[in-house]
């Protein structure tokens, strides 16, 4: 499985519509789903760094939505396996409303 897929099967299970801080909300789902964990950490796995699966992610999300990257957030906790996720503006409406 590769990021975008499993920002894809994250981003299915959030509730709609999505705010800006629709990247945390894939982290945390994958942090707190157990298969969807197993899959972060098989991906971990092969990663370079956290850091560079991290960004594939927020990068898949992104593109995905079709949203503009608006700077980042602070957790502050939030979720364990990112501190620092990106902040998206003008999300396609067609994953708001479909």
């Amino acid at each position: 499985m590769e990021p975008k897929e499993l920002a894809k099967l994250a981003l299915i299970r959030l509730p709609k519509p999505y705010t800006n801080e629709v990247a945390l909300h894939v982290f945390c789902e994958i942090e707190r789903t157990p298969r969807l964990r197993q899959l972060y950490d098989e991906m971990l796995a092969r990663a370079k760094t956290q850091a560079s699966l991290n960004s594939q992610i927020s990068k898949a999300v992104k593109a995905t939505l079709r949203a503009t990257k608006d700077g980042n957030i602070e957790t502050q906790g939030a979720c364990e396996i990112t501190d620092s996720p990106s902040r998206f503006v003008d999300i396609h409406s067609d994953w708001q409303n479909g």
